[in-house]
């Protein structure tokens, strides 16, 4: 995978060998005021191979040791996409945020994938779950 460093403290990379991400950096000091939601660059930009997908997921300590949440859940990277990497994170506290450049506040991972083609149906086939939603296993 070529990956393009936009801001030299934001070089991603991997703690042990056999992560499963690179941890990726803000590319700027940032401050969340209380509920704001801020899209921060993450100073590199990356040529995901084809037929794979890359994924920003916010780090395990970002979610336990601070107040904000990734606003999107996951970030997708397509391979067609070779701009700057961002993650989106809100604040959730009643308090200002600071994030300094070159924190590392998210994780890349780079993953292949399928591509099927799709066919327009009128029905779909009969399965044993059907459309069973939220919920349809029980509560054990």
């Amino acid at each position: 995978m070529k990956i393009k460093i936009l801001n030299d403290n934001c070089v991603p990379f991997k703690k042990h060998q056999f992560d499963a991400g690179w941890d990726v950096r803000a590319n700027k000091d940032t401050i969340w005021r209380p509920g704001e939601t801020i899209n921060v660059g993450l100073g590199i930009a990356v040529r995901i191979p084809e037929g794979c997908v890359g994924y920003v997921f916010p780090r395990s300590s970002i979610g336990v040791k601070t107040p904000l949440r990734m606003s999107n859940s996951v970030g997708v990277i397509d391979c067609g996409y070779t701009g700057e990497i961002h993650a989106c994170y809100t604040n959730m506290s009643d308090y200002s945020y600071e994030v300094k450049e070159g924190d590392r506040i998210a994780q890349l991972v780079v993953q292949k994938i399928e591509l099927p083609g799709i066919e327009f149906v009128d029905e779909l086939e009969e399965t044993e779950r059907g459309c069973g939603g939220f919920g349809s296993t029980g509560n054990d």
